[in-house]
């Protein structure tokens, strides 16, 4: 059978015989050349080339100091736990050290309360914890019934965006901090949009800024994530939730630009769930029905807390599972619902 051009098709067998075959023979004419740097035997790289890996890697670390390791030297990034057994076993066994951490959320969910929390645990085990307070939200009253040692927690107030961002920078590039809480991300302004030019000129809330918070955080993460590294510390952001109006259904989302995203290695979403999961108590009134016996009434004890895993780069922790735990208005996160 012939082809477009008229001349007869090849067979299997005629194709398989064109094509080249290499022996040892071949090996030894140097027909194919094998790579002399690479053993036969387990495709290690040669002594020959290690010495001259080495020697390289001595050269970088005397120009960039302590650049350059073996990845064997590493060690494993410690964890902080969380004070709820349930929160530790979706997360693998808590926070690690030297990243960031976004939990963020709806109006009224816990968010401050967890993080209390894991600053109450964290403290147990002696480490240093910063409350940046950007919402001026912070009560010690209720830091204090949360199991927080006040005496030694340090509360930042700020008032703009940078002014909280220069003081993570700080205080990692001291390595003076374990712990550092942001509470939260849009609760401060930036300093462009509250005062304009170099006169520090009083800006109207009519003043339209484009995306500034987002520039900001992106200029941070790349100022400070080898601080923040090298010091080990932990650095959780509270976030709060806005609505995305751009579809035809109105989103809850994060806000903050795709550097927050990126450099986020473990995000939480916490949210409230259906009424009819949360924790409800009987209580007898005066009242009395036909048969003669009192009347109970169901009372609301707390809500129904949902934490998501939005995204994880954490070993022990699987992105997009989810827990239900009970919130109590009076105690908090109480225990993990079965």
């Amino acid at each position: 059978m012939a082809n477009k051009r008229g001349r007869p098709r090849k067979n299997k067998e005629q194709i398989i015989k064109s094509q080249p075959t290499y022996t040892d023979k071949d090996f030894l004419e140097e027909k194919v050349i094998p790579n002399p740097l690479i053993e036969k035997n387990n495709n290690r790289i040669s002594q020959e080339r290690r010495d001259r890996l080495n020697a390289t890697l001595r050269e970088i670390n005397k120009i960039i100091p302590n650049a350059v390791k073996y990845a064997n030297i590493i060690e494993e990034r410690k964890r902080i736990s969380f004070k709820q057994k349930c929160l530790n076993k979706l997360t693998g066994g808590g926070i690690p050290e030297g990243t960031y951490v976004t939990i963020w959320g709806d109006k009224g969910c816990a968010k401050t309360t967890i993080v209390l929390d894991l600053i109450a645990e964290a403290q147990k085990t002696g480490k240093q914890c910063i409350y940046i307070n950007g919402e001026r939200s912070y009560d010690p009253v209720y830091a204090k019934f949360k199991g927080v040692d006040i005496d030694n927690l340090a509360v930042v107030d700020v008032e703009k965006l940078e002014d909280g961002l220069d003081v993570i920078i700080k205080l990692c590039r001291n390595k003076v901090a374990d712990l550092i809480i942001f509470d939260s991300l849009h609760g401060l302004a930036p300093k462009g949009e509250l005062y304009e030019g170099k006169a520090d000129k009083e800006k109207s809330v009519s003043d339209d800024t484009m995306a500034l918070r987002a520039r900001k955080l992106t200029q941070f993460f790349e100022m400070a994530t080898a601080f923040v590294a090298e010091a080990k510390c932990a650095i959780v952001f509270i976030g709060q939730s806005r609505t995305d109006l751009g579809g035809f259904i109105k989103l809850e989302k994060l806000t903050g630009g795709h550097a927050l995203l990126h450099n986020s290695r473990l995000i939480l979403r916490v949210r409230r769930g259906q009424k009819a999961d949360a924790p409800f108590e009987q209580i007898e009134t005066d009242e009395v029905n036909e048969k003669g016996k009192k009347i109970k009434e169901k009372i609301q004890l707390g809500f129904d807390l949902v934490v998501h895993v939005e995204k994880s780069q954490i070993q022990g922790c699987v992105e997009g599972q989810e827990i239900h735990v009970p919130f109590y208005y009076k105690e908090g996160i109480k225990e993990w619902k079965k």
